[in-house]
């Protein structure tokens, strides 16, 4: 029965950490919104959608539990967490180093999609480094 209980706190602490996560993190991306200059021709809420977004992946790895060990899982590294967050910086890359144009990248990509791209991301980057329990 303890253990079970156990279960129910961790998730119930899980979903408590989840809302303090949108709350603080909505409000970072509104302050980021407001100020008024740029990192060169970059606004500074492409940075915070970026974080946010790769911020709440990494938090979505805990809903399985804490990682305990550390293992490499190569297939989920390379062929997930390697593409999605190339995707999840194009933007930022796009704007210092000269690159292969993606047409209408930034059409296509906006700001639900960008935000899935930080999730992925942020999720495969803890799968593929850590086992949880």
């Amino acid at each position: 029965m303890k253990n079970s209980n156990k279960g129910y706190f961790y998730y119930l602490l899980w979903t408590v950490g989840a809302l303090v996560l949108i709350y603080y993190g909505h409000k970072f991306t509104v302050m980021m919104d407001q100020k008024t200059g740029t990192f060169y021709d970059l606004k500074y809420s492409l940075i915070a959608d970026i974080v946010y977004a790769f911020a709440f992946g990494l938090y979505m790895s805990l809903l399985n539990g804490l990682p305990n060990r550390r293992t490499f899982n190569r297939p989920l590294f390379f062929s997930v967490f390697l593409p999605s967050f190339l995707l999840l910086i194009y933007p930022l890359f796009s704007v210092y180093i000269k690159q292969i144009h993606i047409w209408r990248y930034h059409e296509l990509v906006g700001g639900p999609q960008l935000f899935f791209f930080g999730l992925v991301s942020g999720l495969a980057l803890m799968k593929s480094l850590f086992a949880s329990k």
